[in-house]
């Protein structure tokens, strides 16, 4: 399997926890569209977030260029869920995501079960917890709070509820929204969309430089008297595309 797929200028990234120990050998990428883990964490919420967006917009998220890896390869290293004190090898590529965060800077950084603990170690935050201590109703509120704190100009992590919890559980739903009768994946996507949209007309999606997670974004399409003036975007492609 390969380590990573997409573009690291991309300014949405996602973060899975580990290879599939049963399937690393024949998947090739990480989160690879062909396994369900993808479709039970990422696609539901893309769905809503693509709908919003071009009923706001009239506009759809580029998605080819999207950066996921995982946090590590071999899943035989995932420290155990109430361990604080993670080996070696994994501390290392904590360190390693931390350097990639530092120099590409995503603006949306989707991360789900083990890696979201594994982004907070990554990002410096503390103090760490065992990432099994990251239930439903802890992973929402960390969610409600990069949310109101939204910036383009940081990396800015989402927690997305992994297949293990979300699967079949409806009482997660409303755990993770804070509302009885939620619909987690309704409630996830139109809050990322919205941050989407918020900043459409003003900016334009791509890294400056190493110290700068965006130069300014894509603005709505351009009109013709847009185009001549237009700001190109560095590395990844504006991520709206027409309809």
């Amino acid at each position: 399997m390969n380590k990573d797929v997409g573009e690291k200028s991309c300014p949405i990234w996602l973060l899975g926890d580990s290879n599939p120990s049963n399937w690393q050998d024949v998947l090739v990428t990480p989160l690879d569209p062909r396994h369900p883990a993808r479709h039970s964490i990422w696609t539901p919420v893309l769905d809503v977030m693509q709908d919003r967006v071009f009923r706001k917009q009239r506009l759809r998220i580029d998605t080819s260029s999207i950066y996921i890896r995982n946090a590590i390869e071999d899943p035989s290293g995932k420290p155990v869920g109430n361990q604080v004190e993670w080996p070696a090898p994994v501390v290392a590529a904590c360190n390693e995501l931390r350097l990639l965060l530092e120099q590409y800077r995503p603006t949306w950084f989707f991360v789900s079960g083990f890696s979201f603990e594994f982004s907070r170690r990554a990002r410096g935050q503390l103090p760490a917890r065992p990432y099994a201590s990251w239930g439903a109703r802890t992973l929402g509120d960390a969610f409600r709070q990069s949310i109101d704190g939204f910036s383009p100009d940081k990396v800015n992590a989402f927690p997305l509820l992994h297949t293990s919890i979300s699967r079949g559980y409806i009482e997660s739903h409303n755990y993770f929204s804070g509302q009885d009768g939620a619909n987690y994946f309704e409630y996830v996507g139109t809050a990322i969309a919205d941050t989407l949209c918020s900043i459409e007309q003003t900016y334009r999606f791509g890294s400056s430089n190493s110290h700068s997670p965006v130069t300014q974004w894509s603005e709505r399409l351009p009109s013709k008297q847009d185009v001549a003036g237009s700001i190109p975007a560095r590395g990844a492609n504006p991520p709206f595309i027409s309809s």
